[in-house]
């Protein structure tokens, strides 16, 4: 989901429309009732990409009673697409529909030789703006003081994927022969 949340970020900038905070997925498999404001810092991440694109909590009221009055639009991306495709096939649907809501955010924009500004907004998005809730930050912080004061311990992520990196389309700290693996991987 973080990722289709830094891919949204940089289509919204792209097409030059708002994004409303999205909505975390409630149905997957782990069954997780979060919302995104329960994980993220969600004022931090509006006002740390506010000079990028405009994000707001909820739909502004007039486009509430658009939506009520009609029938939302929903539809997913589809996943593998450049930015032509938001361009041409998304930008004219929300101008027709004036909000357009996307059921699933498998873009995987990184992919897809995106210009490197938007490459550069997803990873903003990804690294800066993307801050977890205190709570959740003083229990990693709380993790990390017993693995140090009791380690050394090996940890092992199950779901790890060795493309993670590459996958995610940042490359910043990296070296040109890291950014050619990486670029080559994806």
């Amino acid at each position: 989901m973080r990722a289709g949340i830094c891919d949204m970020v940089a289509i919204a900038r792209f097409m030059n429309v708002t994004l409303i905070v999205p909505e975390l997925d409630n149905t997957s498999f782990w069954n997780d009732r979060s919302r995104f404001e329960d994980v993220f810092d969600v004022d931090y991440f509006i006002s740390s990409l506010r000079d990028e694109v405009r994000i707001l909590k909820v739909l502004p009221h007039k486009q509430i009673r658009r939506v009520e009055i009609a029938t939302l639009y929903s539809m997913p991306p589809a996943s593998w697409s450049n930015m032509s495709y938001y361009d041409q096939m998304i930008l004219p649907r929300i101008k027709k529909y004036g909000v357009v809501h996307f059921t699933k955010t498998d873009a995987r924009l990184a992919n897809n030789g995106i210009p490197k500004e938007v490459q550069e907004l997803r990873c903003k998005a990804n690294y800066k703006a993307l801050r977890f809730t205190p709570p959740i930050e003083e229990l990693g912080k709380k993790i990390v003081r017993i693995l140090r004061e009791k380690g050394p311990f090996l940890v092992l992520h199950l779901r790890y994927e060795m493309d993670m990196l590459a996958f995610s389309g940042c490359t910043e700290g990296c070296n040109d022969k890291e950014i050619e693996e990486l670029t080559n991987m994806r």
